[in-house]
């Protein structure tokens, strides 16, 4: 370790102060991350609101990062006996196990998006793989956890020891760390990358594809007036979504009429909120006043302008609701493991010597997993979390308001008297 104590070989060699430091923020960022996970379980539980599938693969996750920020509350105190003791293998065993958990739930977010926007899956589809996701993010990383708790060695000893920030996989088993646990994440880091960038440019294409369609239409329509409901002459007419469409891929080829309507995102999977379209409104109806072209024609346009506008609405939120996601986990990703695996490269390229400054960043970021996913839930289900707190509110109001109104009278007699 050199004299300004930036460096050090294992945690042996950190002063008091650098223990306390370091375990001081692992203490607080755990604690941040428990209350955050505890605010996704209980505004889940208790308001339907909020049970969108993104959620609720974010209530599950919340699960998962409770019982890791359990380990990582223990922090260094694991170290200070015989590596061997029960503590360190509780703490070793439910790092291995949840960290790594969460990004393969962030995994299955990904996917969701994929069977949506792709595969056109609807809620009740996409809910009956929730019980396969629990067990794939839970089952897959508890595999090697489990089995770390039997595997030793003469020369290495146990594979839960001293690793430098607690006890997990001791830096004698440090192939491990790479082969187990970071590579796989990362692996799964790019593989959710190329899932968005890929539905990214669809949604992208999708929308330059359906401003090229409108202009057209409507540029050349000068002599129709689209008024909406009422017709000047008071005639009202009805016409079938259907006669629309058949329009519209008069308009354009086969080809990119399947493309776009393929890939218009069911708006139930990503809301938390309804829209204010109604959900039991008439197909279409429309009215034109037409000076010198053919009634069939001003309807057919005006149902065209219908179609468009509603696949446009749609493809909207869903797209605005996709950026959210996608841009949050992919940051919350980043953040969580760029630190860590930076600090993990440089200990393999230096003999397992270690950056005090990026041991701090890892203090900081890995505890925090819980925190990350409740942004991104209170951040996509925001109203929803304002009308929940302001019920638990009102509720505690009344509750109060009852409870005190039978001193309300005998408080009042006896200050008068």
């Amino acid at each position: 370790m050199t004299t300004l104590g930036l460096h050090y070989h294992h945690s042996t060699q950190l002063s008091r102060h650098q223990q306390y430091v370091l375990s001081t923020i692992e203490r607080v960022c755990s604690c941040v991350s428990v209350v955050a996970s505890g605010v996704v379980i209980a505004t889940f539980v208790s308001s339907t609101q909020f049970r969108k599938p993104i959620n609720r693969l974010i209530f599950y996750a919340s699960w998962g990062n409770l019982l890791s920020n359990a380990a990582t509350l223990v922090a260094d105190s694991s170290l200070q006996d015989d590596s061997r003791d029960a503590l360190c293998q509780f703490q070793g065993f439910m790092i291995q196990w949840f960290l790594p958990a969460d990004s393969l739930w962030a995994l299955a977010m990904a996917y969701n998006v994929y069977l949506a926007f792709f595969k056109h899956y609807d809620t009740r589809r996409l809910g009956m793989l929730e019980w396969k996701y629990v067990l794939f993010c839970y089952g897959v990383p508890f595999i090697p956890a489990f089995v770390y708790l039997f595997l030793s060695s003469e020369s290495r000893g146990k594979v839960y020891g001293d690793s430098v920030l607690w006890c997990w996989v001791s830096l004698r088993w440090d192939f491990l760390q790479i082969a187990v646990f970071y590579a796989p994440v990362w692996f799964i880091v790019l593989l959710i990358l190329a899932i968005y960038i890929r539905v990214g440019g669809t949604i992208w294409r999708q929308r330059r594809e359906l401003r090229k369609t409108v202009r057209p239409a409507f540029e050349h329509a000068t002599d129709t007036t689209v008024l909406g409901d009422v017709d000047l002459h008071g005639t009202a007419q009805s016409v079938p979504l259907g006669s629309l469409q058949r329009h519209s891929n008069r308009e354009r080829s086969p080809a990119s009429t399947a493309a776009s309507s393929q890939r218009i995102i069911s708006r139930e999977v990503w809301s938390t909120q309804n829209y204010d379209c109604p959900q039991n409104a008439p197909p279409s109806t429309a009215v034109s006043l037409s000076s010198n072209i053919s009634p069939a024609t001003s309807t057919t346009l005006s149902h065209y302008n219908y179609d468009l506008g509603q696949s446009g609405a749609y493809t909207s939120r869903a797209s605005e609701a996709y950026y959210k996601y996608a841009v949050l986990f992919f940051a919350a990703l980043i953040i969580t493991w760029v630190p860590s695996s930076a600090n993990r490269v440089y200990a393999l390229a230096t003999s397992n010597h270690y950056v005090f400054g990026l041991s701090c960043a890892s203090s900081f970021a890995l505890p925090l997993q819980g925190f990350w996913n409740s942004l991104i839930y209170i951040t996509v289900s925001w109203r929803a979390i304002v009308t929940w707190f302001r019920q638990v509110g009102a509720r505690a109001r009344r509750t109060s308001s009852a409870t005190i109104r039978p001193f309300k009278y005998p408080l009042r007699r006896l200050s008068r008297g």
